[in-house]
């Protein structure tokens, strides 16, 4: 009778446990569908920590369906187990020997089940939440825009009102797993609470948009990311160590609940919790050993004293090199001089506070470009064009212009400019550094776009590109330290920079560059003007004194080769006067030697015409006074004379 009231509530639980797990099972799958529809698909809700729940939620309802799976198997069992003592007190014994097989499956289908199930669902789980995080990490890399919630107030609510209501139910199961045929609620008790608990996360994170705090998204989504694939390493881990692990006889824990989730939802406390882990991995009872009954005893004192030890350390604190330090206690400043480098005590943590201010690091801000783009990366191009975006926000600046007569009213220009301002604190003015302002780096770049808006607006723009660029550093350095000192700041300023300063990329660069051209061109044409004057002048006047020159030489050649023809006519007049004939002849001969040098010359007697002579005139056999050249020979003459009749 006792063993009947056994199978009975036996198929009780496990109708109820197939109950609770479907019941879970179709409320976690309706909130992955809502979180890929909402998160994923449509994107309204617009948080990475929201999508990323899609992977605790859908590991969920793994786990809801395979519990619901084991709760039907289980009450088919607990049934077969009761018809078999009803066949049994009926006397039918041979029927139930021969038809056993075939009437009585539950039993080895329930014991497969349990022996297979769980390695086939550690798989599945690992692989979907691999499959996840991929997809996820690679969306990040490639996603061109950060998304932001519609509506966050809303999503806040509904998610961490959902996540509340989880995490009821988790700890539902976990309690309701103290039995043993709900044991393996467990693990989706503890897959709920860590639901729960990265859904009131997601909550906060889509509630901080509403502030602009977008930074707890990050910090949030890194926590899932980092806490779902820790869990899958988990998985993989238990998934090989099973088949090689020794096993205590009636141990139930599948291998795919969580050891790390165990250690804070199972009942029995922590220190239970790891000893109840321990006695599974090594398969026997480690924590009934006497080593472990010390450390359980004495692990709690042990703990408080090293915290207590911690806390008084917190007396003591140290100040770098190149900072200075301020002690207060109980939120008030107790030295008035800033206490240099070295040890220095103080009261304890959250008593005594030191703050650390570094006096000799010089820090920076930039003005007028953010170097971060859409995608969250920050751009630092090597080289950088007018034409082409090189930052991923520039902001612009109103700049005066140089005012024409034909100009009614005073033209303006927009300028795009990188501005860096490096400061440090002042020493003399620690204080006001460290306690005045809630945070410098605003308030300071606040301060330079202030000033460096009223200072562009009172320049030209391309004297401020070409040669004022240095008087507008030193005046922009003076301008924002005196209004930093005004505003009691507590900061120096060491260095303004003007890193790019050009027109704006998209509509007025492109315009610029084609004036800036224009006027190179124009330059160009002058200077090429003037070179080719400088190349043709020079060249005109040497062609010119060439030219005169020539003639003057000219004009000597003529008049020395008349004079030199008249004394030549002289002297062959006074040849003819001394010997007429001899002179005929010759000047007749040398009519025939120059003028008919290359005619065949034949010379006929005119007595006797018989006989034809040839003369070879080609070679003359001596020199006479007629090829004598009278001019040389008169320079030769003037020449002797004048060297007193000396011969050279």
């Amino acid at each position: 009778m006792k063993f009947e009231k056994e199978i009975q509530l036996k198929i009780d639980q496990s109708r109820q446990m197939q109950k609770l797990s479907m019941l879970a099972g179709i409320l976690t799958l309706a909130a992955c569908l809502l979180v890929i529809w909402f998160g994923i698909v449509k994107n309204r809700v617009g948080v990475d920590s929201f999508s990323l729940l899609i992977i605790p939620y859908l590991i969920s309802t793994i786990l809801a369906f395979n519990a619901c799976i084991l709760g039907y198997l289980g009450a088919k069992a607990a049934q077969e187990d009761e018809d078999r003592i009803l066949l049994e007190r009926r006397k039918e014994k041979k029927a139930l020997e021969s038809g056993e097989d075939v009437l009585f499956s539950a039993s080895r289908t329930l014991a497969n089940f349990k022996k297979f199930s769980p390695y086939a669902v550690t798989a599945l789980n690992f692989i979907l939440i691999s499959v996840i995080l991929f997809l996820f990490w690679s969306h990040w890399s490639t996603r061109p825009d950060v998304p932001t919630p519609s509506n966050p107030p809303l999503w806040a609510f509904a998610t961490g009102a959902s996540s509340l209501f989880i995490i009821f139910a988790g700890i539902f199961f976990v309690g309701q797993s103290r039995e043993r045929n709900f044991r393996w609620l467990r693990p989706l008790g503890g897959w709920l609470v860590l639901t729960a608990v990265l859904g009131i996360l997601a909550a906060f994170a889509i509630l901080m948009y509403k502030y602009d705090l977008n930074i707890w998204n990050r910090i949030i989504k890194k926590i899932i990311f980092i806490s779902s694939a820790a869990l899958g390493v988990e998985l993989l881990f238990n998934f090989t160590v099973e088949f090689y692990r020794p096993r205590t006889a009636g141990e139930e824990r599948p291998i795919f609940e969580s050891r790390i989730l165990s250690l804070f939802t199972e009942p029995g406390g922590l220190l239970r919790n790891i000893s109840d882990t321990l006695d599974y991995q090594f398969g026997f009872k480690v924590s009934r050993t006497w080593i472990y009954g010390l450390m359980e005893k004495s692990i709690i004192p042990l703990i408080i004293t090293w915290l207590a030890f911690l806390w008084v350390f917190t007396c003591i604190s140290e100040v770098a090199p190149g900072e200075v330090g301020v002690r207060e206690n109980f939120g008030k400043i107790v030295d008035t001089t800033p206490l240099g480098e070295g040890l220095h005590f103080k009261l304890p943590w959250p008593f005594g506070k030191m703050t650390r201010i570094p006096v000799n690091k010089i820090q920076e801000i930039i003005i007028g470009a953010d170097m971060r783009d859409e995608k969250g990366e920050i751009k630092s191009p090597e080289v950088v064009l007018w034409t082409v975006q090189h930052y991923g926000k520039e902001d612009r600046y109103i700049v005066a212009s140089e005012k024409k007569s034909t100009d009614k009213e005073t033209p303006v220009s927009f300028l795009s400019a990188n501005v860096t301002v490096q400061y440090r604190a002042q020493k003399d003015k620690i204080f006001d550094f460290a306690f005045r302002s809630c945070d410098i780096p605003v308030f300071l770049k606040s301060i330079s776009e202030r000033e460096i808006s009223k200072y562009l607006a009172s320049v030209d723009l391309l004297k401020l590109m070409s040669v004022e660029r240095g008087k507008a550093i030193s005046e922009l350095s003076a301008r924002i330290q005196a209004s930093a000192d005004q505003m009691k700041l507590g900061v120096e300023i060491v260095c303004v920079n003007l890193l790019d300063v050009h027109p704006p990329f998209d509509k007025v660069a492109p315009s610029f560059e084609e004036v800036a051209s224009a006027r190179q061109e124009k330059e160009a044409s002058i200077l090429n003007a003037k070179a080719y004057e400088n190349k043709t002048l020079p060249y005109a006047a040497a062609e010119a004194s060439k030219i005169i020159m020539d003639a003057k030489t000219s004009s000597e050649n003529s008049i020395h080769i008349s004079e030199a023809e008249t004394m030549r006519f002289k002297k062959q007049l006074e040849a003819y006067r001394i010997m007429p004939a001899m002179f005929k002849l010759r000047t007749y001969l040398d009519f025939f030697e120059r003028d008919c040098g290359e005619i065949r010359k034949i010379v006929i007697g005119d007595t006797n015409t018989n006989n034809v002579y040839i003369f070879n005139f080609e070679e003359k056999a001596r020199m006479d006074i007629l090829d004598a050249d009278l001019g040389e020979l008169s320079s030769e003459i003037n020449k002797n004379k004048d060297n007193g009749g000396k011969q050279p």
